[in-house]
């Protein structure tokens, strides 16, 4: 799902420190030390702030914080920067989905899976807003969508 092919404005010269940046959180994050990859996105940010993949990252580790206002925030900041960056869009949904804001869910993966649609996270999501919707027969609909476009 994070498939950054978007040209960020910065030189080349600093695109591999950024990169150092994104990589050092990202490791942190997937060890569990959310709030010290928090701190790493937040200096690279300080650094970088026109770059939407750092914001994108940032996001992730607030979530898994549980701190999901500031989360949407930052996804916000990501998609005002890449607005047709899809992850983005998917991760929005499920902080919307965490704070019970179903239809508003629904209408970042409808988003997302406007720009890629076969992204099967997108179908998942939508699938668990549209069953909080109570909207049942589009949900598992959804969630066929889901598992048809995992198998490609």
């Amino acid at each position: 799902m994070s498939s950054f092919s978007f040209e960020n404005k910065i030189d080349s010269s600093h695109r591999l420190e950024l990169q150092a940046w994104i990589e050092q959180g990202k490791n942190l994050a997937d060890d569990g030390f959310y709030a010290q990859a928090l701190s790493t996105y937040d200096e690279a940010i300080s650094r970088f702030p026109a770059d939407f993949a750092v914001w994108h990252w940032r996001g992730d580790a607030l979530a898994n914080l549980g701190r999901y206002a500031e989360a949407l925030s930052s996804f916000d900041q990501a998609l005002s920067l890449a607005p047709r960056h899809a992850p983005s869009w998917v991760f929005r949904a499920v902080v919307l989905l965490h704070q019970e804001r179903a239809q508003e869910a629904l209408a970042s993966c409808d988003r997302a899976l406007a720009i890629a649609p076969t992204d099967p996270e997108a179908w998942l999501f939508r699938g668990a807003a549209l069953q909080k919707l109570g909207r049942y027969k589009q949900a598992y609909a959804s969630f066929e969508q889901a598992t048809q476009c995992s198998k490609r």
